[in-house]
């Protein structure tokens, strides 16, 4: 995978803010629905925050709520937001090192077109694209058959 950890996380932050209620919603709240540490949440937060996709309130009833409706947040700032640098294709398992091409590797500008491919679609999606394919039934799963009992461990009775 391309992403980054903060990349991906900073995704996963704007689709809570855009599917809760209105209001501010707080840090840990957020980073306890991915097992996150709230710290590593404050930190994409403030990023996001300086680059206007969300603000902040401070106090009892404070927190963070998106600047902008879902459909006017390119993913493109996001990635400018959270990353420093434009993402690079690392190839295979990251944490072995992966296969990065060198200047003089016959087929890195196939790899190069990816990488072009995969930002100019970030750029181009939106917050609530992201949403609408969240919510969207995943077509693996068959929808529940009504009356079926649920799968799982059978309750007895004492």
């Amino acid at each position: 995978m391309i992403t980054s950890r903060r990349l991906g996380y900073g995704v996963c932050v704007l689709y809570e803010l855009a599917t809760r209620k209105e209001g501010y919603h707080s840090a840990r709240a957020i980073a306890g629905g991915y097992r996150v540490p709230e710290a590593f949440v404050r930190k994409i937060l403030l990023d996001l925050r300086r680059a206007g996709l969300v603000t902040a309130q401070k106090g009892r009833s404070g927190g963070y709520r998106l600047a902008h409706p879902p459909q006017a947040i390119k993913l493109g700032q996001l990635l400018e937001a959270l990353e420093p640098e434009a993402p690079t294709l690392v190839y295979g398992r990251q944490r072995g090192g992966g296969y990065t091409p060198g200047e003089d590797c016959p087929v890195k500008a196939f790899w190069k077109g990816i990488e072009e491919t995969f930002t100019r679609a970030l750029a181009e999606s939106t917050l609530a694209d992201v949403v609408d394919r969240s919510r969207a039934p995943s077509p693996k799963r068959a929808p529940k058959a009504k009356g079926t009992a649920p799968r799982g461990r059978k309750k007895t009775r004492k």
